[in-house]
Formats: structure tokens, sequence, C-alpha cells
């Protein structure tokens, strides 16, 4: 039952505490610009609890709206080719020198190309 008139509550809070703050500044009341800011940090937690509430209750009607969202974005992505598998990379050419051309890839144990070749005995 309480859930139904927070909303209502905490804002009526918040609309109290802002003027009695605002007030009390313009007036130079320290008293009450200090009720006023404990007034408006009383209702901003109360307005975050009920914030949260409300971002956790979803109804049939939404869950149903979500996935037919996601079912139209999915069929979106497969007509724009974005859930294909990329092409793979065309190979490039091998420096034959020692020092390569900066940007390159600097293997740690470089490939030779011309090696013995082995037999079995």
């Amino acid at each position: 039952m309480t859930h139904r008139y927070m909303p209502i509550f905490a804002f009526t809070l918040l609309l109290v505490g802002l003027s009695a703050g605002v007030l009390g500044l313009l007036g130079n009341n320290d008293d009450m610009w200090r009720a006023g800011l404990f007034v408006v940090l009383t209702a901003v937690p109360l307005t975050i609890v009920r914030t949260v509430q409300n971002s956790q209750h979803a109804s049939a009607h939404q869950l149903a709206e979500a996935d037919r969202a996601g079912y139209f974005r999915a069929l979106d992505h497969v007509a724009r080719g974005l859930l294909d598998t990329p092409a793979p990379p065309q190979p490039g050419h091998r420096a034959d020198d020692a020092e390569q051309v900066a940007g390159n890839v600097i293997t740690l144990r470089p490939h030779h190309w011309k090696q013995s070749g082995r037999k079995a005995q």
C-alpha cells in the first residue's frame, strides 16, 4: 500500500524542501535553509528507491515489445550483412632484409625460409 503513495509523498517532500531552502536563502534565515536541506535530503532516497522499483517491474507487454524490437534489430543486421563472417585478411609481402619498415610486426623468432631439409634416419 505504501508503494502507491510513496511517489506523491517524495515529490511533496522535495517541493516543500526546495521551497523552504530557497526562502531560507533569500530571507537570510539559516534555520529555514537547513530545514529545507534536511527535507530535500530525506526526499531524494525515496525518489531513488521508487525509480529503481519502477525500473525492475516489467509487464508482459513491455517484455514482448522488447523481444520484438530485438528480433527486428537482428533482421536488420542480417539484411545489412553485419552478422556474416568477415573476409580473411589478405596476405602481405615479407621483406627479405633484416630491418623491416616501421609499423610492420617483427617476430621474435624469424621464419627461416631456406632451412636445410631434414630426413628421418
